[in-house]
């Protein structure tokens, strides 16, 4: 039995190309083909039958030959390999695979079909530079290698040697292109432009610019689903005209690409517009003080270009004077645009007396620098942490870019800005994480309290060139520090406002104060008074009246150089100094609301509480107040509040006993005031009520019945029954109340009056209420006083000529 023995060795040369691979046909194969996106190729070799162990050893050149056959048509009286090769995953490796073909005829010869053996050697230039050995592969009747692209096109050379029987043969030279075992990319950059006659023309790009893509597929859609496409093939150019295209239709458009090869790409990434409005052209740079010119076409067709209305930033209308009228769709503007920066030019349609604009405008970059008006500021309790915010035209996409000294003083920076020292000394520049945006803030992190950044404005789409002026700011001179803690304030008998605080501590510089305070009671209608700069963690103010409590807060700044003011701090309510308990309760009224369409139980009672009139006695002030409810058959129960004016609760209708006492920290007052409710018929004790009004006054008067127990008080109640038409005000405030001395038999008050109140005198006795009196009164006008003079005087006229006619 005779053993064959069959080396194949595959030596893979794999040259990267870095910038593009020269054009190769499909015939460039060097004879093999490209199909379905491999390479194939069948090499048959003529190799002599059998040498000697000793022949095989010797130096002596191969004596075998190979060749290139075609695939379709194999030689059977040949040994022959199958060669395929494709792209494994993204591109990244090129695999080969090399299997036995050999004819039917040369095994018959053989009783044993001998097992062939195959070993493949890969080597790239990168393995011959370094010198290293090359990647070995071998297996039975197969072998496969694998070659790293590292994601580049490259061209990879084959050669095959076999070994049969010691007698070697080599094959001719094999090129595989990576770049045609692939599809091609999907277009990029999809966009259009307009003429001025209306004509859409849609473009879009190859991913590489020596692509081999001849043919191209457009579809475009106007329905949401995308069911619906509209198909255009294109040959040999990256533009196709579209011109059934209908204004106020969002579309969405998608292109793909066909190779050589007849291998399409698939669809790229969907591209959305409308035709509304197009600007030619849609993005201007410009320097300043020179003229722009931009044109505006109207894809609808009912609007008309001699009613165009064009806008500078979307706010500031053009005059007329600068439009002109192109045709009947389309009208220009000429503007002058004198300040570095970034402008808008927005073409609406006069629609009425209003104007019907689009988002679509125009660009316009102005070269130089501008002002953006960066300012910065780092807080105490994050040290390594800034946030900038600037101001910047509308609609702008801008970048706030940075750089940094490291222990330098910004102002040795700024006064060589511009000089090669001042770029040197800073570092690479950074970028805001935000990126590239509508944005008017940045937060910025990691930063150096003791190093120097600059900080500008570059405009996106500007290629640099336009930007803003840069500011330098050191982060340790622009802390906004944390608030003072630790308020203390009180007020003193001897109407001072005594507080105190303690400062944040750091930063360690030498800090600056200022105190604002208001009244408790009139916090909802009063500003805040402010008083600063303070020097020191303490203040003294001097007040208009004792026995009030304020609200105090304070905030912090540095005291010398630049920096910002602190939050202000949590508000403290001022204690009010005491050496002793309130002597007397609030005086204080009722108002109680039923209603007679509800037949409930329980009655809403609203108190109505005057503010306690100091007695002169500064050391017993007053605090809050103490409502102590007492009814029949049941437990006390009170309720502590502040100074407040209303206290409401439910009555059940029994009798009900209210007392209001005031307080502060010392204890509560012994003489206080109360009023019993109940719901029992009341005592009749007014004989009469009457009220007679002026122009300014209204006097009341009443008598009493003889032989009934005299009350304690009166209250005089009355409410405004013409709606005062500049306030909307309920009930509670609407009523006004006065309580007079048990002695006491009129009253005059002198105040605002509408024209007609209804006046009601109630009996205030110990244990309760007796039954109200009311009255209504009405003013009447200048003329009613006029006519009642003239009719008195013509009645004295009258009874004087009676007289003298008698006596006559």
């Amino acid at each position: 039995m005779m053993s064959l023995f069959i080396m194949l060795a595959l030596l893979v040369n794999f040259i990267t190309i870095s910038q593009g691979l020269a054009a190769l046909s499909p015939s460039d194969g060097r004879g093999g083909v490209y199909e379905d996106l491999k390479w194939k190729a069948l090499l048959c070799c003529e190799l002599p039958f059998a040498q000697t162990l000793d022949d095989g050893l010797s130096d002596h050149p191969p004596v075998g030959q190979c060749q290139l056959q075609n695939a379709t048509k194999p030689e059977f009286s040949r040994n022959c390999l199958d060669i395929l090769c494709w792209l494994e995953g993204e591109r990244t490796n090129l695999i080969c695979n090399a299997k036995s073909h050999r004819a039917a005829a040369a095994t018959s010869l053989l009783t044993i079909r001998p097992q062939l053996v195959v070993q493949m050697n890969v080597r790239s230039d990168e393995i011959m530079s370094t010198g290293s050995h090359a990647a070995q592969c071998a297996g039975e009747e197969t072998v496969m290698c694998s070659v790293s692209l590292h994601g580049n096109d490259a061209t990879v050379l084959l050669t095959i040697s076999i070994t049969l029987n010691e007698t070697t043969a080599l094959s001719p030279k094999m090129q595989v292109s990576t770049h045609h075992l692939r599809r091609p990319d999907a277009p990029v950059n999809l966009h259009y432009n307009v003429t001025t006659e209306g004509e859409v023309i849609f473009r879009w790009s190859d991913t590489q610019p020596d692509s081999y893509a001849v043919n191209y597929e457009i579809r475009y859609s106007s329905n949401s689903s995308l069911q619906q496409w509209e198909m255009v093939k294109v040959k040999g150019r990256s533009w196709v005209p579209l011109n059934d295209l209908s204004s106020a239709i969002r579309y969405t458009v998608q292109v793909r690409c066909q190779s050589h090869f007849s291998y399409w790409s698939e669809w790229s990434q969907p591209f959305y517009f409308t035709l509304d409005v197009s600007y030619i052209p849609a993005e201007v740079f410009t320097a300043p003080g020179s003229e722009v010119t931009v044109s505006a076409v109207f894809h609808n067709r009912s609007w008309s270009a001699s009613k165009a209305v064009w806008m500078l930033n979307g706010q500031v209308k053009i005059p007329e004077s600068h439009y002109r009228v192109i045709n009947e769709q389309v009208s220009a503007v000429t503007v002058t645009v004198d300040e570095p920066g970034f402008d808008t030019l927005m073409c609406c349609h006069q629609w009425g007396e209003r104007f019907k604009c689009f988002i679509a405008y125009a660009k316009i970059y102005t070269q130089g620098m501008f002002n953006a008006d960066i300012t910065c500021q780092s807080k105490n309790s994050e040290e390594d942490t800034m946030r900038c915010e600037w101001n910047k035209s509308t609609w702008a996409q801008v970048r706030l870019l940075y750089s940094s000294r490291q222990h330098t003083m910004c102002e040795t920076i700024s006064e060589v800005e511009g000089s090669e020292e001042a770029e040197e000394s800073m570092s690479l520049v950074k970028e805001c994480p935000s990126g590239a945006g509508d944005h008017r803030e940045c937060t910025l992190r990691n930063l150096s309290l003791y190093s120097c950044y600059k900080f500008w404005l570059e405009v996106e789409g500007g290629h640099g060139k336009v930007r803003s002026f840069p500011v330098y700011v050191a982060p340790i001179d622009y802390v906004k520090p944390d608030p003072p803690s630790d308020l203390e304030a009180t007020t003193l008998p001897n109407k001072t406002l005594s507080v105190s605080w303690r400062r944040p501590n750091l930063p360690v510089y030498d800090m600056q104060y200022e105190l604002r305070f208001v009244a408790l009671r009139d916090m909802p209608n009063t500003q805040w008074k402010v008083i600063g700069p303070l020097l020191e963690p303490q203040a003294e103010v001097q007040l208009a009246e004792s026995c009030v409590q304020f609200n105090v807060e304070v905030r912090c700044r540095r005291l010398n150089g630049s920096g910002y003011w602190s939050d202000w701090s949590m508000s403290y309510t001022s204690v009010v100094y005491n050496r002793k308990a309130p002597e007397m309760g609030p005086d204080f009224w009722r108002i109680i609301q039923e209603d007679p369409l509800r037949n409930v139980t329980n009655t809403n009672v609203t108190l109505i509480i005057k503010q306690p009139i100091l007695a002169g006695d500064p050391y017993s002030c007053v605090e809050g107040l103490v409502f102590e409810h007492q009814a029949s058959g049941r437990a006390v129960w009170s309720n502590e509040t502040t100074l407040v004016q209303f206290h409401s609760f439910q009555w059940r209708k029994e009798a009900h006993t209210v007392t209001v006492m005031s307080r502060n920290a010392l204890g509560i007052s012994t003489r206080n005031r109360n009023i019993t409710l109940f719901h029992q018929p009341k005592r009749r004790v007014v004989r009469s009520f009457s009220v007679v009004a002026n122009a300014s006054c209204v006097h009341l008067s009443w008598s009493l019945l003889h032989d009934h127990p005299v009350p304690q008080s009166f209250v005089i109640e009355w409410l405004d029954l013409n709606k005062d038409p500049e306030q909307d005000m309920s009930l509670i405030e609407r009523l006004q109340w006065v309580r007079v001395q048990s002695t006491a038999r009129d009253l005059s008050l002198c105040r605002r009056f509408y024209g007609s109140e209804e006046f009601t005198l109630y009996p205030v006795f110990v244990d309760g209420e007796g039954e109200p009196v009311r009255y209504t009164a009405t003013r009447g006008g200048p003329a009613a006083y006029i006519l009642l003079l003239i009719i008195a005087f013509l009645s004295v006229v009258l009874f004087v000529t009676l007289l003298m006619s008698q006596n006559q």
